[in-house]
């Protein structure tokens, strides 16, 4: 262990120049006989480098482990080639033997299984430890580095590449979905549409191994009990990336590495082993395989011109591993100690010493990229400067809404201090960020040298916004629970906030949550915010503090004077940004703390009790509730600030690297690919649960009605989700979207078949009115694989006949004629943007039809593929038209975003006279 911390902090330990391109250590398999005539008698050098077998002339490897060797002593001998990952290199350990001489054993652990027992440990779950203790120490070191780690677990299983953690993947069927491989143009090989895994501890790394290990293909044969049929390849990849040390560069530097982590099947006299069939299939092309494996190592150690890689399938896939300019490689070749299997040691010894052979032709380089990072909404976040505010990120783990990410300021103690909770807008570049300048501005105003702020602020990125996982209209759709979540979880004792404040979408949401919760906040205070049918804002009793900007079209005055007209107990101001472009920045908080002073007599600062500060004094910040875990640094995301204790190079900690503190570990794929869940596989008895709990079940869960037992069988079981949806349900919901599941919280999506769905009744049939089925959404796709922009194409489609004249798509609705129109079908809108945006489809019907505009106000959803939602539209029949001498309402809106959520017959609108 002695080499960790010189390689943790730089690569110039590890000199390429004098590793060898193949390394070979060389394992003996320990023998249960007690027959000295059985075992071969090995001679080894005091060094552990030379071996000697009777009647022959010694061979010299890397390193030699004899029977008595641990598992640790193999894993510490490969620890240097671990590192180079981490700075952009290539490096391949591979396991290669005879079937049975343990090398299964050596990579996962005994029985052919993932071990973690602390003393059987094999290489692989070792490996995952030791990484993200040397990925959570460098990340500790220095602010502007981040890593990323994926996974890929193949297979290579007569003679066809496997993908061991793809969903729908099916041994039993002859395993159809074989993968190609193919060489990128820097001549690296790769396996196309190979699933790659974001991990973030060994914890997860081990999940993917199991579940990949349970579906390898093993099997019984007379020499080994749980017998490798196929060469098992873990691929990991590793990104670093290094920013800039300026705070105004959004320039980083990638460095991508590569570890291979390969078992190989073990090469087997069929004579011995008895293999029939199946069995005796899978042996020659195994045979066959690593035949062509020993002639590839002969070419490589004569620096052959022509290297026949492409001859196998296993070849091929390890091109890239024994290249000698593209990778540092360990080949461990395992060997029996018994004399019964001598002609198979002699034949691995044999080509290990050929591998041994094979010269480096150049030094394998960084594989690095400059970039401009443009997804990054944190840039221009810094450090705290005044550190007696307290400022910090965490994660809330929330039950319902996943992981929201929040800044912290000020210093609580059991409630002590007043939470103000700062709920951001909807703009694309949104975050908790907004909030940075007000809230420094409140804790100067508040604080002083020798006493602390009696406030306490927690500013939250909104689910899809920021760092925060979720879906981007839970701020639209349901603010009132959402917020409630919250703020249960940062005031677990009163379940309310002192204050919310909200800017545009934000403060709609603060508005909603307290018309549906009034006691979850004591003030409210908003800045030009979006208001909707601000009459039912007259049940907001709290003191309010309103703002807007006269200039500001997209949140328009006139609809903020409604709302003073209807909230009681209101402080309203306006200003324009033109005459005075600072106005909220040197007042908001002022009218804030005028606002709390005139209502709360202990919120004034100069007679407010708070903990006081002395020269001396050191207040430790209050331990976190278990649901909130340090997300970073103060402020700066990439710093390790109260992070987790750093690991200790000994041998005895080993085998707990950093295990107390993996289950909380900072996530560092902010700026990476969503992750990625690997199947799960139900057990029997499980599943017997399961279908048990289900038959008992007589609750419809998406309306929650009683199914009476005479409508049970009408009612519909989702096949993947397993969520129960009555008649009705099924009628009004699933026959107009059978795109996902409907119950809150799911969206999986659905696999009913068509016929099924044919049993069910369009809902409201009658002829007295005309219904119209309008399909809208969008479809997605990457412009390229190094951008980070999109190709959106929002359309809209008559499913019935057609009825429509043109379509407007309005991506800024809040402007007036900001409308584009198409006049003739396919009614399509494309843009390449960065991110979702909103969208609203404005929908004018045939002139033939007296109808009202339908606007279908929509988010562009950044999903690869297509997004699709149905929408049946209701028109009394009036002789087939509306009477003229009737004047329709001018416009009729629906929200799709509210279809189905909160209520689950919304997804149709009815169009009538005013």
């Amino acid at each position: 262990m002695s080499e960790y911390n010189a390689l943790c902090s730089s690569t110039s330990s590890v000199d390429l120049n004098n590793l060898s391109p193949i390394q070979v250590f060389i394992r003996i398999k320990p023998s249960n006989s007690n027959d000295p005539y059985e075992i071969v008698p090995f001679e080894y050098s005091s060094n552990n480098t030379i071996l000697t077998l009777p009647n022959s002339r010694p061979l010299s490897f890397d390193d030699v482990f004899p029977p008595q060797s641990t598992q640790y002593d193999i894993f510490e001998s490969i620890i240097p080639l671990l590192h180079l990952p981490l700075y952009g290199y290539n490096s391949t350990i591979f396991a290669y033997g005879q079937t049975n001489s343990g090398k299964t054993y050596t990579m996962l652990g005994p029985d052919g299984k993932l071990c973690l027992a602390d003393n059987l440990m094999g290489i692989i779950p070792r490996t995952s430890r030791y990484l993200f203790a040397a990925i959570h120490k460098l990340t500790s070191s220095s602010p502007s580095i981040q890593y990323q780690v994926r996974v890929s677990y193949l297979e290579v299983y007569n003679g066809h590449v496997y993908d061991l953690v793809r969903k729908n993947d099916n041994k039993s069927n002859n395993k159809p979905h074989s993968l190609s491989i193919c060489a990128d143009n820097q001549g690296n090989i790769n396996v196309m549409d190979a699933v790659e895994i974001p991990v973030h501890n060994s914890l997860e790394l081990e999940n993917v191994l199991k579940l990949g290990n349970q579906r390898r293909a093993t099997a019984f044969t007379y020499m080994n009990s749980s017998s490798s049929r196929s060469h098992a390849l873990l691929i990991i990849w590793i990104e670093r990336r290094e920013r800039s040390t300026s705070s105004l560069s959004r320039e980083y530097t990638s460095y991508l590495g590569r570890l291979n982590l390969i078992d190989l099947a073990g090469s087997e006299d069929i004579s011995r082993s008895k293999a029939e069939g199946d069995r005796f299939r899978e042996a020659i092309n195994i045979n066959t395989e690593l035949l062509q494996l020993r002639r590839v190592l002969d070419a490589l150690s004569t620096s052959s011109s022509y290297i026949p890689y492409r001859d196998s399938t296993l070849t091929r896939l390890l091109q890239s591993s024994l290249s000698t300019t593209q990778s540092i490689t360990i080949l461990i070749s395992h060997i029996s100690s018994l004399n019964i299997d001598l002609s198979e040691t002699l034949s691995t010894l044999k080509y290990s010493q050929i591998a041994k052979c094979v010269q480096r032709t150049s030094i394998p380089a960084q594989k690095l990229c400059k970039n401009i990072d443009t997804s990054d909404v944190m840039f221009g976040d810094y450090n705290d400067p005044v550190q007696c505010f307290y400022r910090r990120t965490v994660y809330i783990h929330t039950s319902s809404y996943g992981k929201i990410f929040a800044r912290l300021a000020g210093y609580r103690y059991d409630e002590q201090q007043k939470c103000i909770l700062l709920i951001h807008g909807s703009g694309p570049e949104n975050s908790s960020m907004f909030w940075n300048d007000l809230v420094q501005r409140l804790l100067l105003a508040t604080s002083s040298s020798s006493s602390l702020s009696p406030y306490y602020f927690v500013a939250i990125d909104c689910p899809g916004y920021g760092r925060s996982d979720g879906n981007k209209q839970t701020i639209r759709s349901y603010p009132g629970a959402f917020i409630q979540e919250i703020i249960d979880y940062i005031s677990p004792t009163t379940h309310k906030v002192y204050c919310l404040i909200g800017s545009s979408q934000g403060a709609a949401a603060a508005f909603n949550a307290l018309v549906e919760n009034p006691a979850m906040s004591s003030f409210i205070a908003v800045q030009n915010p979006v208001s909707h049918d601000p009459q039912r804002f007259v049940c907001i009793k709290q003191p309010a503090l309103l703002m807007y900007d006269t200039d500001d079209d997209g949140h328009p005055v006139s609809v903020g004077r409604l709302v003073k007209k209807y909230i009681p107990n209101n402080h309203y101001y306006e200003f324009a940004s033109s005459k005075q472009p600072n106005w909220l920045e040197h007042n908001a908080h002022l009218k804030l703390l005028q606002l709390f002073n005139q209502y709360d007599a202990s919120s004034n600062t100069k007679n407010v009790s708070s903990l006081q500060l002395t020269a001396s004094s050191k207040i430790p910040l209050p331990s976190l509730p278990a649901c909130v875990s340090v997300a970073g640094g103060i402020i700066s995301y990439l710093s390790s600030f109260n992070r987790e204790p750093l690991y200790q190079n000994s041998k005895k900690e080993l085998e707990s690297i950093l295990s107390a503190y993996e289950n909380q570990s900072v996530q560092n794929d902010d700026l990476f690919v969503e992750k990625i869940e690997p199947e799960r596989i139900e057990d029997d008895e499980s599943k017997a649960q399961r279908l048990a709990t289900e038959l008992a079940q007589t609750q419809c869960d998406l309306c929650n009605r009683h199914i009476s037992s005479s409508d049970i069988s009408k009612s519909l079981r989702l096949p993947d989700c397993r969520h129960l949806l009555c008649y009705s349900c099924c009628c009004e919901t699933i026959k107009l979207n059978p795109y996902e599941c409907p119950v809150v919280g799911c969206a999986t999506k659905l696999n009913v078949p068509s016929s099924q769905l044919s049993l069910y009744y369009l809902p409201f049939s009658s002829n007295n009115e005309n219904q119209v089925i309008i399909q809208f959404g969008n479809s997605c796709k990457s412009t390229s694989s190094s951008s980070q922009r999109y190709e959106y194409t929002a359309y809209v489609k008559c499913k019935t006949k057609n009825m429509i004249d043109s379509v407007s798509f309005d991506i800024n609705p809040e402007y007036p004629k900001s409308a584009i129109r198409v006049s003739e079908a396919p009614y399509e809108l494309v843009r390449i943007m960065n991110s979702e945006f909103t969208c609203d489809f404005i929908i004018q019907w045939n002139k033939a039809w007296n109808w009202p505009k339908l606007r279908i106000t929509y988010y562009v959803q950044n999903k690869q593929g297509s997004f699709t939602r149905n929408l049946l539209v209701r028109v009394s029949n009036q002789g087939n038209k509306m009477v003229k001498s009737q004047k329709p309402c001018k416009e009729v809106v629906y929200n799709w975003a509210d279809r189905d959520r909160t209520k689950p017959n919304i997804n149709y609108i009815v169009l009538s006279y005013d």
